[in-house]
């Protein structure tokens, strides 16, 4: 799992979240429920889950949107994903992934493409980070379909 490195602090995103909420309930493994910083929850509403990969799922049963979830605690998208390892060597000629890498990557790859698509589908633009990051994530996607094929 990746830490987030906070004034010499190492901290992981659930951590960095779940410390910013109030009146949170540990509801098992990597899950809790607590109220919504973004419409003033009296009772708790929004649904935490953490990922294998230490990356937040972050619901409010309530229909907040999560970039105004974690807007309302100081935080930002990317404070929802672990920082990620240093970017692996190049693969030799002939050397394969292995499948179970690439459909990992797949699929957080594919995550940061469906926060950047709900945004748009409300019509929020996306700054030249997150329009930067979606250009990595099709990239990476691109380069997945053909490690595959």
């Amino acid at each position: 799992m990746g830490f987030k490195t906070t004034k010499n602090v190492q901290t992981s995103p659930a951590d960095l979240l779940i410390s910013r909420l109030d009146r949170v309930q540990h509801r098992g493994n990597g899950r809790w429920l607590a109220c919504c910083p973004a419409h003033g929850d009296r009772s708790p509403s929004l649904s935490i889950r953490e990922q294998s990969d230490g990356t937040l799922l972050v619901h409010c049963f309530a229909g907040c949107p999560t970039d105004a979830v974690v807007e309302a605690v100081g935080l930002e998208l990317g404070d929802l994903f672990p920082d990620q390892p240093a970017e692996r060597s190049p693969l030799r000629p002939g050397e394969r992934w292995v499948p179970r890498d690439v459909l990992k990557a797949v699929a957080h790859e594919a995550l940061v493409a469906l926060v950047a698509v709900e945004s748009a589908h409300r019509g929020e633009p996306l700054d030249k980070a997150d329009r930067d990051r979606l250009a990595t994530a099709a990239g990476r996607l691109r380069a997945a379909v053909r490690e595959v094929a």
